[in-house]
């Protein structure tokens, strides 16, 4: 038979393994823990995935070094072609400028050629008085 010691000696292993061992809530409690931290890692690999996709569409999507450097040439292109417009502009003004005055010039021609048709029938009416003279 056992004695009150050893009786008092399994009772303190038994507290011992009571404190240590984990009860079935412990392992329920466990359980659910590691089920939030499955559906937690679940979630993470969807939002990873997502980021992966959103990755590789900027990665199709943005500028490569190449399409950078070209970027100085083309803006002194467009500086260059606004430069040229601006030209263009001035050029128009001027070319209505030259417009007008070659229509003042073309009017003025025909007045004076109206002057020159007049003066030569006055010329001719001229003549022919003087012919008439002398034939006289």
């Amino acid at each position: 038979m056992a004695t009150k010691e050893d009786v008092a000696v399994l009772d303190g292993r038994i507290g011992t393994i009571e404190r240590t061992m984990a009860t079935k809530e412990d392992v329920a409690a466990l359980d659910g823990r590691i089920g939030q931290l499955e559906e937690t890692v679940a979630a993470n690999r969807d939002d990873i995935a997502a980021l992966d996709s959103r990755i590789g569409r900027m990665e199709q999507t943005m500028a490569t070094k190449e399409d950078v450097a070209e970027l100085p040439f083309i803006r002194q292109a467009v500086v260059e072609t606004l430069e040229t417009l601006h030209e263009i502009s001035a050029m128009k003004q001027t070319l209505t400028e030259m417009q007008q005055k070659v229509n003042e010039v073309i009017a003025g021609q025909a007045r004076q050629e109206l002057v020159l048709q007049s003066l030569a029938l006055h010329l001719l009416e001229h003549e022919s008085e003087i012919r008439a003279l002398k034939a006289r």
